[in-house]
């Protein structure tokens, strides 16, 4: 008789229900059978429970919802390097899509390899819960703009968890940032992590400052998941010829207000940047490089997870209606 295990499921018109689907018990080629300690709940995972798939997409096997997460390596398909076994992972699952994969949200997940980042042997499952995602759409936003010519990024994300993650993004790589948050506390969160650069909307020198800044940094990428409430008050004062990347817009009511006029003078761009459309997430060979070199900065504070309250699968309801002032991420925990 197959063993079992708890699981939360995506049903039609329904949203996620606790259920108890065929627990794996060995991993395939080119896969990590992983023991769920940890899942943080990403505004994302909320909005697309909301906004299911069409009907026929395969979101898992079993309909098993959940995209991040961490826990253990107990098992290694064949074809998977050796450094994998029994370590702790981190893991976005919409990297590298699998028609054997088992979402997060469960006790045991069925990953393909390049899904996952080998944690720091002292990192805590719940402090990247939720790290991946977080951290290679930055990565792979500034190898694109790198490529693309761009030598300086202009950052709307603030104090998020991508906008810290981006943070530590260019650190590493000694790529000049400006970051944009709402008060004096963001500026001093940011200013703490290593920030040098940021432009406080507070001030009422915001838009001269940022000005300034943007002209002597030449940070004509801009780095938007926020929308009209931020461009309305920085479009005239970045510089001409720039690219707005939009990479989502959660929770944004406010539209864009300029003129076409002013774009089309300052010939700045307005374009969607989506990770898993990036030629570092679709080429498999850049793709295990970015992992590898994300694993090497993953002690680093800027790619933790801030983690809330945590529940228990069967608290579904009460995780996803949990919120908190400060970014922290309700975490459900498979094994409560």
């Amino acid at each position: 008789m197959d063993k079992l295990m708890n699981a939360l499921c995506l049903i039609p018109n329904e949203g996620v229900k606790l259920q108890q689907v065929r627990q794996p018990e060995s991993a395939k080629p080119g896969h990590l059978l992983i023991k769920m300690q940890a899942c943080a709940i990403n505004p994302g995972d909320k909005a697309f429970i909301n906004r299911p798939l069409p009907p026929g997409s395969v979101l898992s096997l079993y309909d098993v919802y959940g995209v991040s997460g961490a826990g253990t390596v107990i098992a290694i398909g064949d074809g998977i390097p050796e450094p994998y076994r029994g370590k702790k992972v981190s893991m976005y699952r919409s990297l590298k899509p699998s028609e054997n994969m088992i979402g997060t949200w469960c006790e045991y997940a069925h990953m393909h390899h390049l899904d996952c980042i080998i944690l720091p042997d002292d990192g805590r499952p719940e402090e990247y819960a939720g790290s991946v995602v977080n951290a290679i759409t930055p990565y792979a936003f500034l190898q694109q703009v790198s490529a693309e010519g761009h030598k300086g990024i202009l950052s709307t994300a603030g104090t998020s968890a991508t906008g810290i993650a981006m943070l530590g993004i260019c650190l590493a790589n000694n790529f000049p940032l400006i970051s944009i948050v709402r008060n004096e506390a963001g500026q001093k969160e940011l200013a703490a992590l290593g920030a040098t650069h940021i432009a406080v909307q507070d001030d009422p020198a915001f838009r001269q400052q940022l000005q300034e800044l943007s002209k002597a940094l030449s940070a004509t990428a801009i780095f938007d998941g926020v929308g009209g409430e931020v461009l309305n008050k920085i479009i005239e004062v970045i510089p001409n010829n720039a690219t707005i990347y939009s990479y989502g817009y959660l929770g944004d009511a406010i539209p864009l207000t300029v003129h076409t006029r002013t774009l089309t003078a300052k010939g700045i761009t307005i374009k969607p940047f989506m990770n898993f459309r990036t030629e570092t997430v679709m080429n498999p060979q850049r793709l295990e490089k970015a992992l590898q070199d994300l694993a090497a900065i993953f002690h680093e504070p800027h790619f933790k997870t801030k983690p809330g309250r945590t529940f228990s699968l069967a608290e579904i309801n009460d995780a996803l209606g949990f919120t908190a002032a400060h970014g922290e991420k309700a975490i459900l925990c498979p094994s409560a």
